[in-house]
């Protein structure tokens, strides 16, 4: 072997340890935590969105990031629950996985007031929101005027960019008749229609809907097919 050619394989090889050796390959992924809710208490229960974003050129794999994460709720950790998971099994190089987690996946119950969060998933770590906890409230015991209240307090929280999943965690029903491609029509008791527009997000291979602007609040009966 030519004094070229060792000096060529010497080089290579001083590469592949540089940059697999320090750790580039297997990079921790960032994780965003952040809590949709209400602004005042509402019978629309806080929404736990996780977001996990593999900053690695290699592929991360995602299921065993989430079976083994954990919940930090006021230092306290509360390890998720023995649960299947139904996202990707897996995140490619540079993909982001943007989701809503049950929170009872980790903790039965949360006593109202103020709680500080943290999401942890092996080695990484995401920034700590945050939360005013308050009770679900119960709107049969309302009125009109206050379940119109809520219905609006709960389409200005669906904010743009916020995963499809997340707003069928709260939109259960879908109405009746004939529905656009880009807008989902919802409907909630007694009487309220919600419309969500959605885009994808990331283009075909994410295959991700988000919600794309505005929700739209009116009072109509619901449709039946």
């Amino acid at each position: 072997m030519s004094f070229r050619l060792i000096r060529a394989s010497t080089f290579l090889l001083a590469l592949v340890m540089a940059l697999f050796g320090t750790g580039w390959a297997v990079q921790e992924p960032e994780v965003t935590l952040e809590f949709v809710q209400t602004a005042h208490p509402s019978s629309f229960p806080p929404l736990m969105r996780v977001a996990v974003r593999n900053v690695s050129y290699t592929p991360l794999n995602l299921v065993d990031r989430i079976t083994s994460s954990e919940l930090l709720i006021d230092g306290k950790s509360s390890p998720r629950k023995e649960l299947p998971f139904d996202g990707p099994p897996g995140l490619p190089a540079m993909g982001q996985w943007d989701a809503c987690v049950p929170l009872e996946d980790y903790a039965s119950t949360v006593p109202p007031g103020k709680h500080h969060m943290v999401m942890k998933m092996g080695g990484a770590q995401s920034n700590k929101v945050t939360v005013e906890w308050t009770p679900v409230v119960n709107w049969r015991k309302g009125n009109m005027k206050t379940r119109t209240k809520e219905v609006r307090g709960m389409a200005d929280a669906l904010t743009k960019g916020l995963p499809r999943g997340c707003v069928e965690e709260w939109l259960t029903v879908k109405d009746g008749g004939v529905q656009e491609s880009s807008r989902v029509r919802y409907y909630l008791e007694p009487q309220f229609k919600v419309i969500v527009p959605y885009a994808q997000e990331g283009g075909p291979a994410l295959n991700a809907e988000v919600i794309a602007g505005p929700v739209k609040v009116y009072q109509e009966p619901r449709l039946r097919d």
